[in-house]
């Protein structure tokens, strides 16, 4: 993928609009009980994508290969089936929490990946 840099941005801002509607839908209705996938949103979509972001640019030969296309392509099924998979469960459905196992683990296995891009480039 080229401009991965630009792609980390692209979808940061969509996350972030996502979680500002989201948070000001509970706002209107009073029902907070989203908290946790409206927190989940906007600081791995929004914050965390944004900071992948500024890395790639700020060192663009760590985005280059399958490897840091496999992370942000991990990154994004885990944050989607992570707040698809709590947002059912904090709706009474505790069947969904193998689920979001899955996306918590797609998280970390994406930011170990990311870490070893770090501590691969950032010396450079």
């Amino acid at each position: 993928m080229s401009n991965l840099s630009g792609w980390c941005f692209r979808l940061a801002v969509l996350y972030a609009l996502f979680g500002m509607v989201m948070g000001e839908a509970m706002a209107m209705s009073g029902d907070h009980g989203q908290m946790p996938v409206h927190a989940h949103i906007n600081v791995l979509g929004w914050v965390s994508l944004a900071l992948f972001g500024v890395f790639y640019k700020l060192w663009p030969a760590a985005a280059v290969g399958r490897l840091p296309l496999a992370q942000f392509v991990l990154f994004n099924i885990g944050i989607i089936v992570q707040a698809v998979s709590v947002s059912i469960i904090l709706s009474g459905n505790e069947a969904a929490g193998p689920f979001a196992g899955i996306g918590s683990a797609f998280l970390i296995i994406s930011m170990a990946l990311f870490a070893y891009l770090v501590y691969r480039h950032a010396t450079e």
